[in-house]
This record gives C-alpha cells, structure tokens and sequence, in this order.
C-alpha cells in the first residue's frame, strides 16, 4: 500500500498488584511502523481476569496478547469492526473450551477485556466486563463504556453480566467516533475507578505529562491504594498526537517514488522481466504479455497511462490492484506477484492465466448447453465469494474479466476497481476515484451514486448468466441509458426464454431475481442463488407446473434428477473434448 498514516500515539501504562498477592490484570499496547501502521492502525488492550475463576491471570494474558498478535495477522482489507469483533469472537470460544476441559465448575478462564483501535481518523472501542475507557477532550472527561455488571444482596455485592470465556455467545459492546488531536484515553481496571472518584481521574489525566505517561500511571494506581482498593490496579493512558492521513505533499512524494515506465516493445528487459507482446493498451493501462527470466514463467505486466502521471487518486487504484492481488489467494481469482529483482518503476505483476476469456467463449459458443453455463457460473461465485470473504467487492464484473482455463475453470481477473472496505477507512488528502465498472453489466446502485454491496456483484454475475444463455441483455439497450429511479423503474425484464426455448422457466425466474433492479429483492445468499440454478425453485414454475408438483412431487422430483443426470454427462463429454 502507499498510503501513509499520520497517526502518531504517545501511551503509558502500569500495573500493581496492590493487596493481593497475584496480578490478574494484564495490558499492553502495540504501535506498529510502516504499512501496518496505516492498513490496522495503534492497538491498546486492558483485561482484568476475574478472581473468582481458577485462571483469571492466564485468560487475561491470552486475551492481551492474542488481541495484539491476532488483529495484525487478520486480513488487511478488513474493517477494524469486522477484524476486532472475529478476533474477540475466537478468543472467547478458546478460554470457554479450556475452561471446560480444565476447570471444575466449567468457568475457570474468565476475564474482562477493553480494547481501543485508532486507525485513520477514528477511535474504535471493543468492551466487556467492568474495565472502563475513558476520554479527556477539552476539558469533558467521558467514560466511553458501560459496566456490564449486576447489584446483588443486601449489601450491594456486584457481579459480571457479561465477559470473555463466560458463555459461547458473546456479546461484545463496539463503538466508533471520530478521533481529534489533543485527545486523552484512560483505561482502568476496577482496581482503580472503584476507589478514584470521576474529579480525581479527570485530574490525573488533564494533568498528566506527556513525556511521563508512564509516571502518571503509577500514580494512579498509588491513588487507588491510598483510598484502600482490595484489588489489583491497572491503567493506560494515551494521547492522540497526530491523525488522518499525511500530508498530500508526503503521499505525491511517495507515489512518485517510482516513476513511470517508457513505452514496452517485444524483446526489452524491465527488472527480471523480457516483453513478449502487447496484450492490450487503453487510455487508461497497457498490459504485456512477459517472461519471468528467474523462474521462466509467463506473466502480464499492467503498466499505468502516462495521461494520469499526475493524478494521485489514479495512481493508489493502480497501485491497490497489485496490492489486492497478493493479498487474494484461491484458485478462481488470478494472483499478483513481487518482481523477483526490485522495481525500478511503476507497475503490475499479474499471474498469466492460460484459456479463453468468457467473452471469447460466448462468441464461439452462442448456443451452449445450460449445464455448461450453470457449471461456469457456479465457479465465479467461487471466487465473488472468497472476495467478499476479505471484505471486497470486484464492482466490474463482465465477461472480458473471466478466464477459462482448460484445468482450473473460471477465473476471476482485474481488480482495477474493487473495492476494499478496510483501505477505504484509511483517509487520504486527495478525491479517490469513484469506480462504477462496465455500463450494461453494473448495477444501478451505482449509477445512482448509492454504495454498492454483494448484492451488485450479483447483479453483474447474473446479467452475465442472462447473456451466456441468450446473447442479450435482461433489459436491453435502454439500460445503460438510465440516469434516475424513475428511468430504472421504468425497466421491464425481457424472459430469456424470449430468445432461448431450452432455458428452463424456473432458471429464468432465479436470473430474473438476481438482476432486480431493487437490490432489497435479489438473493440475500449466494448459498440459495447457487441452489436454485440446479433445483428448480416451485415459486418461479408456471401455476400448472406447481400443481404438478404438489399433485405428484415424487415423480416431478424423479424427472428433474433423470434431466440434471443426462445433463451432467452432456457436460462431461464437452470438457473432455
């Protein structure tokens, strides 16, 4: 990633086991440098491991230091909620195996635990138990989480309505709020905010020095012991010091870092790699067709247009695609590589697939078998799938980015303008550009200036199966001339059966459902897109067909299985042709 952060965080902490003779607290904070910094951002974790369980102290080491390891090893396309709350999720189920299988009253690995992000320009917060967080702005001191906690007896005992390793379910409390400079966060354990009034903490903290956080803990902790607390004592204190991105003269210096390659021909070598053609040149990229020299493999090479040399916004979804592609691994979606002896200049290492595109196919398969296009439709969702997964949608599907290989099947190629829903919550000093894919196969969403989700991808994915099937389109021309609600309303879906007699009526009624116009009104899942292209849903059968089916379902049932079988082995035959 080229993004730079200028998040900048000054923090100190301390513990003390006060009266007790063991310290069940745990806490730490991680400030990572370079591109961790900005892509997950600063971490700070405090937990309090409940004494009544056998093995407060190790659950909240595990929660500590799983958080801080496990959250950097989480994808970087994921949000910071996505990536905090699976974290946390995980964490919960380990301490509640162990405490089952270690402890005698199934609950020993139980502890609190309060976990702040900064990243971009928001303070994230993750909460359960009776640790607290704090924050100092301007003068208003706030306590940003709530105790979840209960009274019980006479004398006003307390105990935890909620914490890490209690139950399976987990129920964490998760806020986001934007983060300013100067601001202060106090993290305790209840060690030190049951014995420190409100005034007294707000004190301690307005008036902490910045050079001493680490001081100013201590004196916390010794605060709560003068006031007599009978627990151990814990805090951290930190201060935002910088936020948001760098600055745009930073970023330009950094995208620029690497300039521009010349014009490729046949025959030149460019940092390991010698050009055997040119694939492809638009206004907006050139792509070749190279040859790895080290490991003497076929590869693209994706270079930008010189016409956006100055254009930052251009320059990060060029560099994003190559990014995206080494951070992607499954078999339906095309890898990006490192260049094996450095880079010199500004481009894209992708992986080379071998086949046709889907465009291609089309062309020379106008009348294909509808088990074929099922079967191929089947394995794109393969890949939209392991996108949406790491939280990204491909947002230009279209038959030009789908390779046929003759082994691997459908392959999902160009994520020039995928969307990232982690990198989109770093900021940046300058417009990103505003990806609206391919007219005829995008969804109105976006041409409606809305966000688009995975419901769009499946709208691509759908118009693509309509036109493998028909040759057409589901709304024909007057689509991608739509500019308002009113001109999408005003669409009709033409039947794919119009213009192809072998479609069946139900796949026609799941086509007709995956390209809505109204994202509400196409499938929810994948899952039960994917199961109506081969069982045939009663709901888009003709009204006698459904009587049938309710008359004699075993019988409708038996002569569907008889055609997908007889399908399936017209289908075998065409791939080993």
């Amino acid at each position: 990633m080229q993004l730079q952060s200028a998040l900048k965080i000054e923090a100190g902490m301390s513990s003390d086991a006060g009266p007790n003779e063991q310290n069940d607290d745990c806490l730490g904070v991680r400030v990572p440098e370079g591109t961790e910094l900005t892509t997950k951002g600063v971490t700070a974790v405090i937990a309090d491991g409940v004494s009544a369980a056998e093995h407060g102290k190790q659950a909240a080491e595990i929660c500590v230091q799983g958080f801080l390891n496990d959250y950097y090893d989480a994808p970087e396309a994921w949000t910071v909620a996505t990536c905090g709350n699976k974290v946390m999720q995980s964490l919960n189920r380990w301490l509640y195996s162990l405490g089952q299988s270690n402890s005698v009253d199934g609950r020993g690995y139980v502890t609190t635990m309060s976990c702040l992000v900064f990243k971009g320009e928001s303070a994230h917060i993750f909460h359960i138990g009776d640790t607290r967080i704090y924050r100092l702005r301007e003068g208003d001191f706030e306590q940003m989480t709530r105790d979840h906690s209960f009274s019980y007896g006479r004398k006003g005992g307390t105990g935890l309505a909620r914490a890490m390793g209690m139950d399976t379910g987990l129920d964490v409390e998760t806020r986001s709020s934007p983060a300013r400079v100067g601001d202060r966060y106090l993290m305790t354990s209840d060690g030190i905010h049951d014995f420190v009034t409100m005034a007294e903490l707000k004190a301690a903290v307005a008036e902490a020095n910045a050079e001493d956080f680490d001081g100013a803990c201590d004196q916390l902790c010794k605060k709560a012991l003068d006031a007599g607390t009978n627990d151990n004592c814990s805090a951290v204190l930190i201060e935002v010091q910088g936020i948001g991105a760098a600055s745009k003269r930073e970023h330009e210096r950094n995208f620029k870092r690497l300039p521009f390659p010349p014009d490729l021909a046949p025959g030149m070598k460019m940092d390991g790699y010698e050009i055997e053609k040119e694939l492809q040149a638009t206004s907006r990229s050139q792509t070749y067709l190279a040859r790895e020299l080290v490991e003497d493999r076929l590869v693209v090479i994706k270079t930008p247009s010189v016409n956006f040399e100055d254009d930052n916004g251009y320059i990060e979804r060029f560099v994003m695609e190559g990014w995206i592609g080494k951070k992607l691994k499954h078999e339906r979606l095309a890898q990006a590589f490192v260049p094996p002896s450095g880079q010199n200049f500004l481009y894209t290492v992708l992986e080379y697939i071998e086949g046709d595109s889907l465009e291609d196919w089309m062309k020379a398969n106008p009348k294909p078998d509808v088990r074929q296009v099922t079967t191929i439709v089947r394995q794109v969702l393969q890949g939209l799938r392991a996108m949406h997964r790491s939280e990204m949608l491909h947002q230009d599907l279209k038959p030009s980015n789908v390779i046929l290989h003759p082994e691997r099947g459908a392959v999902i190629i160009d994520y020039g303008s995928t969307y990232v829903a982690g990198i989109q919550e770093i900021d940046a000093p300058f417009e990103r550009e505003l990806a609206l894919g391919t007219l005829g196969y995008s969804a109105p969403e976006y041409f409606l200036g809305r966000k688009g989700n995975r419901r769009s991808d499946l709208f691509s994915l759908g118009v693509m199966l309509y036109e493998m099937l028909t040759g057409k389109l589901p709304y024909g021309e007057k689509y991608e001339r739509c500019q308002s609600v009113r001109d999408f309303a005003a669409l009709q879906y033409t039947p794919a059966t119009k213009y192809n007699s072998h479609v069946p009526v139900w796949l026609d009624g799941a086509i007709k459902k995956a390209v809505a116009i109204n994202s509400q009104l196409r499938y929810e899942s994948y899952s039960e897109f994917e199961y109506d292209l081969e069982h045939p849903n009663p709901k888009f059968l003709p009204e006698n067909a459904g009587a049938f089916v309710e008359r004699n379902p075993v019988l409708f049932w038996k002569l569907v299985a008889g055609a997908l079988a007889v399908a399936e082995i017209a289908t075998l035959v065409w791939f080993l042709r």
